[in-house]
């Protein structure tokens, strides 16, 4: 290789990783922050045996190593660039072992940005991309072996090897063996036949064993088929590479400013449709919602103005636990009581299953928070999580319960990034009780659980905020989601009840949407001057709430009529608001 061709090389990784890094670090950070939170990768003999109960086992090992990085600001995306990288440099070699030459370097860039493009999906792990990259290395050392007996035999033991250690990439392996067999004879013969129809017989043997299906017996670790589309444009690009009448045009240097051109939209486009922006913009909430940045889900919440309930789910959260979820809550989208409970049914996603815990636990009710941090568990890939863990280990500290909290934290010791919180929390609880007791955290969290409980079912969000709210009027947060949600259900009457109980003589502060609803709730009941002055509101969201009824009046309730000045007033809400949730 010239000194040119080195740097072409070198100048190539470089700018390509770059481009990487920039893109997901930019781009598309939060899709990879999520990635890592949906596993758990453990340091542990144990822990590494348990893929042994797959097929696939070295891939996926491999795949949840790297993934962990992905918990690091700038890690994704640096290790996914880097396996990227090292992906190209091995289907260059490929590609020059088959007989390839010239532009072999640009059209390698070909599956690559494939892989690009399937990692913008949450389906598509980074075990898929070790399994390509490890059966190239396989094949590659395969292809030293000279005698043709010797590596017939070589390639039938491997048969069940590879299954067990790349899963379906044992399909990648023999369509690369039955290739480099054509170009050398141009004719396959019964020993070539005799691999193929091994390898496609193993999966279907061995699928009890592994308790898999069918399809997933022949798809592991892949989630979909999309993630064959990488190592399928390998064996094309091999394949027509190494023919000579391909060669000739592939060799052709007039032909690069198109491949580059070519690529570029390839890349663009496949970016374009694959991605998901819309969920990134939503993952970047749950996220700094995870991570402890409440005031960048605001500020992210404000520039977005998503129409997305798990967006305003957030949203809520945030403004809740800054005491102002009454004070902003029209001013973002309402899907009814949907924005401040996610409903798991069978409809909901697994994401949405994943982060109904937050808003319990932040409420206070830790056993449906635990509920939801089991069932978030339960629909996470492999059933494992880290974010899940810490969770269930937060949860059983705040009740009290040591020893399922030292179980959860002790889960978290053998990892690389969680160890420091989990060995700080158990310092907590190794402490005596008064140490304990008194430590900021814990005492919040405990003064929030209910007193008592009862029976109740997971969907009966009324119920769980009745009991906060009941237990400890002090709770804030509580109160103000169970006055809100009422709003939001147009239920006039529980809200005015529930105010008078919990609010009216404890807070000196009357928030605009809270006035707005008594006034809606005093005109029902034809209440006198009196009872109005009791709950103080202003003189002038009494002549605001006149002028509104003059004009809804006037214009027979034409919603587009009132919406320039009343469009963000809950009386505005109250007419229009349709109660049609997702």
């Amino acid at each position: 290789m010239t000194k040119k061709e080195v740097l072409i090389k070198a100048g190539s990784v470089m700018m390509f990783a770059i481009l990487c890094i920039a893109f997901f670090q930019i781009f598309y950070p939060y899709h990879l922050f999520i990635k890592e939170q949906l596993q758990l990768f453990l340091f542990t003999s144990e822990y590494f045996i348990s893929y042994l109960s797959k097929p696939a086992s070295l891939a996926s090992y491999l795949g949840d190593f790297f993934t962990q990085f992905f918990y690091l600001r700038w890690g994704g995306a640096i290790v996914l660039a880097l396996l990227l990288c090292v992906e190209w440099l091995l289907i260059v070699c490929l590609l020059r072992k088959l007989g390839a030459e010239k532009n072999v370097l640009l059209y390698a860039f070909f599956p690559i940005i494939g892989e690009w493009v399937l990692h913008c999906g949450l389906g598509y792990s980074v075990s898929s991309t070790i399994t390509v990259i490890l059966c190239i290395i396989i094949f590659l050392l395969y292809a030293t072996i000279k005698k043709r007996f010797i590596a017939f035999l070589v390639a039938i033991l491997l048969q069940p090897i590879l299954y067990a250690l790349l899963g379906s990439g044992l399909f990648t392996f023999n369509l690369l063996l039955l290739l480099t067999d054509s170009i050398r004879k141009e004719k396959l013969n019964l020993l070539a036949y005799v691999i193929l129809f091994t390898g496609i017989l193993i999966p279907f043997l061995l699928r009890s064993h592994y308790l898999l299906t069918i399809e997933q017996a022949y798809i592991y670790p892949h989630r979909e088929f999309m993630a064959f589309v990488p190592p399928l444009l390998i064996i094309m690009l091999a394949g027509g590479m190494s023919s000579r009448e391909v060669r000739i045009y592939t060799s052709d240097i007039r032909y690069t400013p198109f491949l580059f051109g070519l690529q570029l939209i390839l890349l663009i486009g496949g970016v374009l449709s694959r991605a998901n922006f819309h969920r990134e913009k939503i993952l970047s909430l749950d996220s700094e919602a995870y991570f402890g940045n409440w005031s960048k889900v605001l500020k992210q919440a404000s520039s977005y103005n998503l129409n997305d309930n798990i967006a305003t789910y957030y949203t809520n959260l945030a403004l809740a636990r800054y005491g102002q979820l009454p004070d902003h809550i029209l001013e973002f989208y309402q899907p009814a009581t949907d924005g401040l409970f996610l409903p798991v049914n069978p409809n909901a996603s697994p994401l949405t299953i994943f982060f109904s815990n937050e808003v319990f636990f932040y409420l206070g009710d830790m056993n449906m928070a635990q509920h939801s941090s089991m069932l978030g568990m339960i629909f996470s890939p492999n059933n494992r999580s880290s974010r899940l863990i810490k969770r269930l280990a937060e949860i059983n500290m705040i009740n009290g319960e040591k020893e399922a909290a030292r179980k959860y934290l002790r889960m978290l010791e053998p990892t690389l990034f969680h160890r420091a919180w989990a060995k700080k929390r158990l310092q907590i609880l190794d402490a005596d009780t008064l140490t304990a007791s008194t430590d900021a955290w814990l005492k919040e969290k405990r003064s929030m659980i209910p007193k008592r409980d009862t029976l109740r079912s997971s969907t009966d969000y009324l119920a769980s905020l009745n009991l906060l709210a009941s237990s400890n009027p002090a709770n804030k947060m509580a109160v103000d989601y169970l006055l809100c949600y009422h709003l939001l259900s147009k239920d006039i009457r529980s809200f005015t009840n529930t105010y008078n109980r919990y609010v009216k003589d404890t807070s000196p502060v009357l928030p605009r949407i809270y006035g707005e609803a008594l006034l809606i709730s005093l005109l029902n009941s034809k209440a006198t001057d009196k009872e109005v002055q009791s709950y103080g509101i202003s003189p002038d969201m009494i002549r605001e709430f006149a002028e509104y009824t003059r004009l809804y009046e006037q214009s027979n309730g034409r919603g587009e009529l009132l919406q320039a000045k009343f469009g963000k007033s809950y009386w505005f809400y109250f007419h229009f608001a349709k109660m049609d949730t997702k």
